[in-house]
């Protein structure tokens, strides 16, 4: 394509649904079969809560298979609209039902420019669908699409400025999962495993600095816990805070983080709207408290603040007692084992909530002040990072969401756009 041109979708892209696959299909391990739950609203791909069929079976589903630039749409039920981008890692993977994939027809359109018109181009049809009684979305309401489609080699500049902002945002999650699972591990085998006191019972060879070696006990003692160490509960170092605040006292631009901005086992809080719709009285937070989702507490919502605001209450505001535990707890509240017995331990059964009187009886093995500063000290700049990364990341998303429409109309060029992408990264 040479110059700029009017097509519809259907001319460049063909687009196809996934296949209703059933649960008894599913195994343990095998071909990823991705679902709507599996996009996040970022449009990245996750596996959480990731489901497979054997790759025997998958042989029999070749045509539902997705492949690296596919655009996704979810066309029906509460999350129509949503958008998924899939890149190389998230393959192989299969289309699971409830899903449209648009992929680009050879040479006719740049695959990565057809994802970012298809994010403006969507936005038309689920406008008639918000002003109708309908749900879903037809095919033939997408394909009929019509926009203006510049020569190859500017669909090849906006793809790729566009993607270099949106691959920093996943640079930045990668790199949180990152931070947060060393930090996990590393609470894990000082304070769960005591792997440094087991070391040194077993003459095996120091695998710390000798500054913080030398601060774990030398054997275990009655308890199975590490000498001088002590049994206590959270509350001996953790408190509830957050006082209530009224609706009608909030400034409206006011962050408010709602249990549906948390995500599920990530302590990273990238998502948060302004106040203007609260009519009820919420909690406040400040930066670096930590938030636990008490409603339906087996969804592991837990989450260092990365801003000063305001949260629904359903969501349990605490922090430590002394500034020196605060990755202790952090990383405790967050654990596995602890999120399994605020479930064990709610009240209610379909819609079960733990509240801080059960969560500040959970029992936990007590280091002493030197080892809890030392661990503060190890996570402490991987949860600065943390916090760091979601807000350059929500800066790039808005670069991302200013020059899309822009850059699609023709209204900016690339090379003012690329001045704008260099002041944001």
């Amino acid at each position: 394509m040479d110059s700029t041109r009017l097509v519809t979708l259907g001319d460049v892209a063909e687009l196809s649904g996934g296949f209703a696959f059933k649960s008894e299909q599913y195994v343990d391990f095998g071909r990823f079969v991705l679902r709507t739950v599996n996009i996040r609203d970022d449009a990245s791909i996750t596996r959480d809560g990731a489901v497979f069929i054997s790759e025997d079976d998958a042989r029999n589903f070749g045509r539902f298979a997705l492949q690296e630039h596919d655009t996704l749409f979810v066309m029906v039920a509460a999350t129509l609209g949503k958008i998924g981008y899939v890149r190389k890692g998230d393959l192989p993977a299969l289309l699971n039902q409830n899903m449209w994939v648009i992929r680009a027809k050879p040479g006719r359109v740049d695959p990565v420019y057809l994802h970012y018109q298809f994010r403006e181009l969507s936005k038309i049809p689920l406008a008639w669908v918000g002003g109708s009684a309908r749900s879903f979305l037809r095919r033939d309401d997408v394909r009929t699409l019509k926009f203006i489609l510049p020569d190859q080699r500017t669909q090849g500049l906006i793809g790729e400025l566009l993607k270099a902002l949106d691959d920093k945002i996943e640079l930045n999650r990668r790199m949180n999962e990152t931070l947060e699972a060393m930090a996990r591990a590393i609470f894990k085998d000082w304070f769960v495993d005591f792997g440094p006191t087991r070391a040194k019972m077993e003459g095996r060879a120091s695998y710390l600095a000798p500054d913080i070696w030398s601060l774990f006990p030398d054997r275990l003692d009655d308890d199975g816990k590490p000498e001088r160490w002590r049994t206590g509960k959270l509350g001996d170092v953790a408190k509830q805070v957050g006082q209530t605040v009224s609706p009608e006292t909030l400034d409206p631009e006011t962050p408010y983080i709602g249990l549906e901005h948390m995500p599920r086992r990530s302590i990273a809080l990238s998502e948060w709207e302004g106040a203007g719709k609260v009519t009820s009285g919420k909690l406040a937070f400040q930066r670096g408290d930590f938030l636990f989702g008490k409603l339906r507490p087996y969804f592991h919502k837990v989450g260092i603040a990365p801003l000063d605001g305001i949260c629904s209450t359903d969501i349990v505001v605490l922090n430590a007692r002394e500034r020196s535990a605060a990755a202790f707890v952090l990383a405790c509240i967050s654990q596995d084992e602890f999120v399994a017995f605020t479930d064990r331990t709610s009240d209610g059964t379909k819609m079960p909530r733990t509240s801080w009187s059960r969560m500040e009886r959970y029992g936990l093995c007590l280091p002493d002040g030197a080892a809890l500063e030392a661990f503060n000290a190890f996570a402490n700049p991987m949860l600065g990072r943390i916090v760091a990364n979601i807000h350059e990341s929500r800066t790039l998303a808005a670069t991302r969401d200013l020059l899309l429409p822009k850059l699609m109309s023709g209204e900016v060029r690339v090379k003012d756009a690329e001045k704008l992408v260099g002041e944001a990264t």
